[in-house]
């Protein structure tokens, strides 16, 4: 008979997995409203399935180290935080520690990382790899050994979580397309192209598809750094026919934009409307902010350890694998304060999907 899990409880709970996690753990921290009610039908649950904490129990048994690594693709753009901070929190609450290791988009450097985490006394691995194609070998040993790993990308064969890219970039193009934008510039800065690749096919897809010519000019493509979008961005601008939007690869590159735009004297959105992708913490903080494509990072993260969680109570567990939705954020970069508030009153958030009017 299978032993009941975490993911069990919550079903019969009637509950989510993190829940669980919180109550039969007792790590809240004060920082998780959950109600006497919600911890009486958790504990509950536990009870008439038998439930108890294998990972602890194994911890006891075997000396595990309690200990998750985590390999982040580089600590420059803070999306790549906000997968961290929600992994943390789901170890923290699982009574783990994170193991840390960064790669800065360096594929030799990301092999190293790798390679010293498969070394060491670890209960389970959470990776984000930039160049996971390149580690054919590596992946094929860990799957071999049955470890506990989850990736945040596509791989054949492992537990991963993964967003929506597509259908985020679908509703970005909807929205400037929708605003009458007929001259929209892409700037894809990333380590390397593929990162960018469903954001670009959307780009040219949705152009075709309005009847627009794919102008060579207006798709730019560069490194990953602030820096490069804005010279990006100068070039743009320079150009005798400029855009009349930048929609940038992520929201990071959209400061670097931001800036070669207001160096010029040039308003936005007016004389030039500005969209990025990832909706960081900052995005909202710019002048104006930023109107952007909503990607779960914290969600992400928290729910990667939860697959982790779940790998080490069954290891002969069904593989994980869920995509996670994005939705577009309208802010000041593109509508303007009194289109927005006309959007907002009208209650017509534009053609991005389920899109959120934003001030």
């Amino acid at each position: 008979m299978k032993r009941p899990t975490q993911a069990d409880v919550a079903r019969v709970a009637g509950v989510s997995r993190a829940t669980v996690s919180y109550v039969l753990n007792d790590r809240t921290d004060g920082r998780i409203p959950i109600t006497e009610q919600t911890r009486q039908k958790v504990e509950a649950a536990a009870l008439q399935l038998g439930y108890t904490p294998n990972a602890l129990a194994r911890s006891l048994r075997e000396g595990s180290s309690r200990v998750i690594g985590f390999l982040m693709p580089a600590v420059h753009n803070p999306h790549y935080w906000g997968i961290l901070e929600g992994a943390e929190e789901e170890v923290t609450a699982q009574g783990y520690h994170l193991a840390l290791v960064t790669a800065n988009l360096d594929p030799k450097r990301e092999r190293r990382a790798l390679q010293s985490l498969f070394q060491q006394r670890l209960d389970g691995l959470i990776l984000m790899p930039t160049f996971v194609d390149r580690y054919a070998d590596e992946i094929e040993i860990v799957s071999e050994r049955n470890s506990a790993v989850v990736f945040i990308t596509p791989v054949e064969g492992m537990d991963w979580v993964f967003p929506d890219i597509r259908s985020g970039a679908e509703s970005m193009m909807d929205h400037l397309l929708g605003l009458g934008h007929r001259r929209i510039a892409f700037i894809s800065g990333v380590a390397r192209r593929l990162l960018s690749r469903h954001r670009e096919d959307v780009y040219v897809e949705k152009l075709q598809q309005a009847g627009l010519p794919v102008d060579a000019d207006l798709l730019r493509r560069c490194g990953p750094d602030v820096m490069d979008a804005y010279r990006e961005a100068q070039a743009l601008l320079d150009l005798a026919r400029p855009p009349t939007v930048i929609w940038t690869v992520n929201d990071l590159l959209a400061v670097g934009v931001l800036h070669a735009i207001h160096e010029r004297g040039l308003r936005v959105p007016d004389d030039v409307a500005l969209a990025g992708f990832d909706d960081i913490d900052l995005a909202e903080q710019l002048y104006p902010p930023l109107t952007t494509v909503h990607m779960p990072a914290r969600e992400m993260g928290r729910r990667a350890a939860e697959f982790l969680f779940e790998r080490l109570e069954d290891p002969q567990c069904d593989l994980m694998q869920e995509v996670m939705p994005m939705h577009l954020v309208i802010r000041q970069s593109t509508l303007g304060d009194t289109m927005l508030r006309t959007a907002a009153t009208a209650g017509r958030p534009g053609r991005g999907g389920e899109a959120a009017l934003q001030r």
